[in-house]
């Protein structure tokens, strides 16, 4: 996987400008974050469980709520220590003439996760989300990305920057974008298997 200042080598080359005094290291780096940013919110809206993984989250006695992972995008599910999920369900049909007991149900609002009924104690869920990989902070720093793709990064920071100046590198660079792009949302999608790669659009395997 390419690092950050491997991303920022190719970003300076699809703009032209090798030079720091023009494109600072702080700029190119701000620009390879956003660009980052962007792809994997594409990514979590292909498939929510591309950047998949658990986490804890604990209730507090006689509070409403707890607070999701500061990286969560979207929660999945909650389960409980005995493995029980507990099931998802509008807050707007919370029944909140309920006591202060275990909790049932479940429903996020802005960055809290809501419990139904309050919880009486202190209560531990394993928390299965989709999150936000964080951004890339230092030089040596790599992507969570598909292998092979993150080039994309570069490429899409490139035209983010508006910074391209010759106008067939630039409709290069938007045909190059939109085509990878075409192929990554493809290998995001694609349902995996054990065995054999899956042929699309049928529900067969190659090697079946």
């Amino acid at each position: 996987m390419k690092t950050r200042s491997e991303l920022v080598t190719e970003f300076r080359d699809w703009v032209d400008q090798p030079h720091t005094a023009i494109i600072s290291s702080a700029l190119a780096n701000r620009e390879i974050n956003r660009a980052y940013k962007q792809l994997i919110a594409k990514i979590n809206e292909w498939n929510y469980k591309f950047f998949f993984k658990s986490g804890t989250v604990s209730t507090a006695a006689a509070t409403a709520y707890a607070s999701v992972p500061s990286d969560s995008v979207m929660i999945n599910k909650l389960v409980d220590s005995d493995g029980n999920i507990l099931t998802n369900k509008s807050y707007e049909l919370f029944d909140h003439t309920l006591t202060s007991s275990e909790p049932t149900y479940w429903d996020t609002a802005g960055r809290r996760i809501y419990f139904n009924a309050v919880p009486d104690t202190i209560y531990a869920y394993t928390c299965w989300y989709t999150y936000a990989p964080s951004e890339l902070s230092t030089d040596a720093a790599t992507p969570e990305f598909v292998p092979g793709y993150e080039g994309l990064i570069a490429l899409k920071a490139a035209i983010n920057s508006k910074m391209i100046r010759d106008e067939q590198t630039r409709e290069m660079a938007q045909m190059q974008y939109f085509e990878d792009l075409k192929s990554l949302r493809l290998v995001v999608m694609t349902d995996q298997t054990a065995s054999s790669r899956r042929v699309l659009p049928s529900t067969y395997d190659v090697g079946e």
